[in-house]
């Protein structure tokens, strides 16, 4: 979700900087504390790594990413959270050897399309702001050179990769080996809609992520409040007034055709949206505009 002048990337930031105090502020000042209903339903996941991943942290703090500089390449699970007053995600892109940190800053700053030089490969979106909310990512890291960055916007400012949150990973060789996820559900991305591979429910899943379409997909999911649409959350994602209509509960960050990813997830029962701000190749209007958002009911 990196287009030029970032559109998209501002409007799903306006969703997750919205949706963050609206917990906080969801009783009176002066009522006895108690989280409203749809915090009541959502509760930190027990982690169980993946056979024969390798676990790397991530914090996310304002504005910078406590993260190993160096990893092994192979399968690799990112845990992240988030300790900043503002809502992160990690944005992470391959980039051509010789290429590094600065060069991606400053593509940011000038705009245009992504060079060819750097290619996404997944990452986790932003958590929960619900205390032990997490995101966790599992994908197979080639050994290279890598970015990782955050793109959502202070209030009113600039995106966090501005203000200094980027950082430069390097995956050295390795020959670890791991056995292919086992993923009970797989969600595909497509030219323009998501697809379950059987109906989504409540509990633990390990969840395969592919990108079967022709373009970059990425995949963000909310909670809905009761009685509101996944479109109610994608118009205030565009004009973000009032109350939120549900809470940001992670995904991923784009994947380019063919790439393969995983989440693992405990999910609540409830309503949830299911959709993809990437700007569209052709027009530039983001996927969800196209048909790619979705409700889900899960039981």
């Amino acid at each position: 979700m990196l287009p030029a002048p970032h559109r998209a990337t501002r409007r799903l930031a306006a969703l997750l900087l919205s949706s963050a105090p609206a917990v906080a502020i969801a009783q009176p000042a002066k009522a006895p504390v108690a989280a409203p209903p749809i915090a009541r339903a959502v509760a930190p996941m027990a982690f169980v790594p993946l056979t024969g991943t390798n676990v790397v942290p991530v914090v996310a703090n304002d504005y910078a990413f406590d993260m190993p500089a160096t990893i092994p390449a192979g399968l690799t699970t990112f845990r992240f959270s988030n300790k900043g007053k503002e809502l992160h995600h990690l944005y992470l892109v391959k980039v051509e050897k010789g290429k590094t940190a600065d060069d991606v800053l400053a593509w940011f700053k000038r705009g245009g399309p992504p060079p060819a030089w750097l290619r996404p490969v997944g990452g986790p979106n932003a958590p929960s702001p619900l205390p032990g909310g997490e995101t966790v990512f599992s994908s197979v890291l080639a050994a290279g050179d890598y970015v990782a960055l955050c793109v959502i916007p202070s209030p009113g400012g600039p995106p966090h990769v501005m203000k200094g949150m980027i950082k430069t990973l390097t995956v050295t060789p390795s020959t670890r080996t791991a056995p292919t996820p086992q993923a009970d559900i797989t969600i595909t991305l497509s030219d323009y809609d998501v697809r379950f591979s059987k109906p989504l429910t409540a509990g633990k899943h390990v969840i395969a992520v592919k990108n079967a379409g022709t373009q970059p997909h990425e995949y963000f999911m909310g909670l809905l409040n009761p009685g509101k649409t996944p479109m109610d959350l994608a118009m205030f994602a565009e004009n973000p007034k009032g109350p939120p209509p549900g809470l940001p509960m992670g995904g991923i960050t784009d994947i380019l055709p063919g790439d393969v990813v995983y989440l693992q997830v405990e999910i609540a029962k409830g309503e949830y949206a299911f959709m993809c701000f990437t700007p569209d190749a052709k027009d530039g209007k983001p996927h969800l505009a196209h048909g790619m958002i979705k409700q889900v009911s899960v039981k």
